[in-house]
């Protein structure tokens, strides 16, 4: 009897247990349904700040030809050397003057046309990129005349960016979402529509974009100074925000 009792006990459990799992699926089904009945307006946002810059990188360097790679390499060390000794001559410490490219490349060249193959090498080429960085704007012509002056002959780039550019993300970031706001009020009222709530946002990402400065070669030889304008840097975000709608 008490074996009996026992398994009338399990199957009760049992029988329960079914009746649960029909009833939880019933459920998820409603509550999908009621997801799919939503009326849903999904709008974006788009924004952009300026900011003035607070830092300035220069790349310029040293490129030297020769029949030998010892004699290009020699002649690229010296001038590089004297690049640097003006660098620091305008008060900027050695802990901001790196070097961020040195190659030694074959020079190949056929001596007439039409040859076929591949070209003997004739020399070597050996570039030196000095990359400086500092909060000094005002420093940027002085930088290319002086650094032309001591022997460089590129200048590979001139570029006025942020220290931190978080701050200015956020305040872009925030601009962007009241942009998807505005715009979804706007449609609403267009449709005839009321937003009753928030029902998702996402950041699309957020950009940097520094100030565009031309740099002309003759300017390598040409005695005037370099004018050389910061401008202001471009920080922008994108935005989506979903509305719940009747």
């Amino acid at each position: 009897m008490v074996r009996y009792k026992g398994t009338l006990h399990a199957a009760a459990i049992f029988f329960a247990c079914l009746m649960l799992i029909p009833k939880h699926s019933a459920l998820a089904q409603t509550d999908m349904m009621q997801m799919m009945r939503q009326r849903l307006l999904t709008t974006s946002g788009t924004a952009e700040v300026r900011v003035p810059p607070d830092q300035l990188e220069v790349r310029l360097g040293v490129e030297i030809d020769a029949a030998t790679a010892s004699a290009a390499r020699q002649q690229n060390a010296a001038r590089a050397a004297r690049v640097i000794s003006a660098l620091k001559s305008l008060g900027i410490p050695e802990s901001s003057i790196t070097t961020s490219v040195f190659t030694i490349d074959p020079v190949r060249r056929f001596d007439t046309s039409g040859q076929q193959g591949v070209p003997p090498i004739v020399g070597y080429d050996v570039t030196n990129i000095i990359t400086v960085r500092t909060s000094q704007l005002d420093l940027a012509p002085s930088i290319i005349d002086e650094g032309v002056r001591a022997g460089a002959n590129r200048v590979d780039a001139v570029v006025f960016g942020l220290k931190d550019d978080a701050a200015a993300r956020q305040t872009a970031l925030r601009q962007a979402v009241a942009n998807a706001q505005n715009n979804a009020r706007t449609l609403a009222a267009s449709l005839g529509l009321t937003l009753v709530q928030v029902q998702n946002v996402q950041a699309g990402g957020t950009g940097v974009v520094p100030p565009p400065v031309t740099f002309r070669a003759e300017a390598l030889s040409a005695g005037a100074s370099t004018p050389i304008m910061p401008g202001t840097v471009t920080v922008n975000a994108t935005a989506t925000v979903t509305y719940l709608i009747k």
